[in-house]
């Protein structure tokens, strides 16, 4: 199971954050080293053989010596107590649908004695033309590779909230049983729909706030190392209200008859079959992904026909091919069959996992349809405040369209460049950078997006 897959786009508002703040470590300290026993993962081709003749120190040598000690104090002058690290930080985001965020955060690390990254604590402030001020509190928990928590508070003094807590654990049990859980409620003021189809329009772009509650639990059994069953239960509340954007129509005044547009109250119960050979949960490297399942929902607020069936299938497959080379191919399809069907119940591209180079739900319909292809190439290593950090390039292709009837005429064609940034063995912070038909776009989050 992909656990986010379900999560609300404004959960990139603290992952937006968390991640500027290793960009900003990286590009300011990458070349300072704490001193540490810890040991490290080297990336690139081995080191030379040393010479046993004397060592002759250069100006340059000597230049460079006495640059990376000045970068040392630097770091040092950071606060550190024990395992915690304190990192006051501006903040600056762009979102395509949500303008210009300024403002500042202080990420807070707990590491263990390895030095590995347990808890990301990051309290933030940030300022939007849209919704005004917002206070935020986001807690990020890795107690293992096959666990995590996760847990936000944020508040905006115009229209805006969240409140999400969320648990997975896919070795529960001694590594029999599968245990996931989510509840949510937020209002979402940047809300787009576009209409129907893989054509519509950017020109027909509106703007509407959700309201919504979600709650979701999974519990499974992992059958053999590989394969596992798992079944959901969603439930899913939904309130369209008049959007903050005033430069765009409101939806519900452009598509009034739209299904869906006086709310829905869906409940969902789904079964998954489950094949997964990765290395690992967070960070892999290798192996394969496969995820099949079959969803019956229905919209309990609909008095006319309202019951449908979903199937979704979902595969990854990465492939190891050099020092630290991953590439990875990933397809996706998702189908709806059955009336009544809320336009924000549909199968969707656009968005950090899908589309990159179009904003979240740019394209709706009844089937959906999914190819990416990514290399991800180690760029540097280093160790900061401890904590072992990567750096990798990711150019990857994303080709997918949404339809009622299946076609690949007018293919949606994004290619594009990412930058990945590791806090092994469970943090991946992200930016990547898509073109599409709309123009270009920029997603930052945590996690790799497939």
């Amino acid at each position: 199971m992909h656990w986010n897959e379900l999560r609300y786009e404004l959960g990139w508002l603290a992952r937006l954050l968390t991640i500027l703040c290793a960009l900003l470590l990286s590009s300011t300290y990458c070349l300072a080293e704490t001193k540490s026993d810890a040991p490290r993962e080297e990336i690139g081709p081995p080191a030379p053989r040393q010479s046993n003749l004397p060592v002759v120190e250069t100006g340059t040598q000597q230049a460079e010596e006495k640059e990376a000690e000045g970068k040392e104090e630097a770091l040092k002058s950071l606060p550190v107590t024990g395992q915690y690290t304190y990192i006051p930080l501006p903040a600056f985001a762009y979102n395509r649908n949500e303008t210009y965020w300024v403002g500042a955060l202080m990420p807070v690390l707990r590491s263990d004695a390895s030095g590995e990254i347990k808890d990301i604590f990051a309290p933030q402030f940030l300022e939007n033309q849209y919704v005004g001020e917002t206070f935020s509190l986001n807690y990020y928990g890795y107690p293992s590779d096959t666990e995590t928590y996760h847990a936000v508070a944020y508040y905006a003094t115009k229209i805006e909230r969240d409140f999400d807590l969320s648990y997975k654990n896919v070795a529960a049990g001694g590594g029999r049983y599968i245990i996931a859980g989510e509840v949510q409620w937020f209002k979402n003021a940047f809300r787009r729909f576009f209409g129907i189809g893989n054509s519509a329009p950017e020109s027909d772009e509106t703007n509407y706030t959700s309201k919504e509650t979600v709650v979701q639990f999974t519990a499974g059994i992992n059958l053999t190392s590989d394969f596992a069953l798992l079944w959901t239960e969603r439930y899913h509340d939904v309130l369209v209200k008049q959007g903050a954007v005033s430069s765009l129509p409101q939806t519900s005044v452009v598509f009034p008859t739209e299904t869906g547009i006086n709310g829905a109250q869906v409940v969902g119960h789904k079964l998954s079959l489950r094949y997964d050979t990765r290395d690992k949960q967070l960070i892999p490297t290798q192996g394969n992904y496969a995820n099949l399942s079959a969803e019956f929902n229905q919209n309990l607020k609909l008095s006319t026909k309202n019951q449908w069936w979903r199937f979704t299938f979902d595969a990854r497959h990465l492939e190891p091919h050099g020092p630290g080379l991953v590439f990875v191919a990933h397809a996706f399809v998702d189908g709806i069959v059955g009336p009544g069907v809320p336009f924000y119940e549909l199968p969707t591209l656009g968005g950090e996992t899908t589309l990159r180079a179009f904003g979240q739900s740019r394209f709706i319909d009844d089937s959906a349809v999914l190819v990416n292809f990514e290399e991800r190439i180690p760029v540097l290593e280093k160790r900061i405040f401890d904590h072992s950090i990567s750096i990798e390039a990711a150019p990857f292709l994303d080709v997918g369209r949404v339809f009622e009837n299946f076609s690949t005429k007018d293919l949606q064609v994004n290619p594009g460049v990412g930058l990945r940034l590791l806090a092994r063995p469970n943090v991946v912070g992200r930016l990547d950078i898509g073109y599409g038909r709309d123009g270009t776009n920029v997603f930052v989050g945590l996690d790799y997006p497939f």
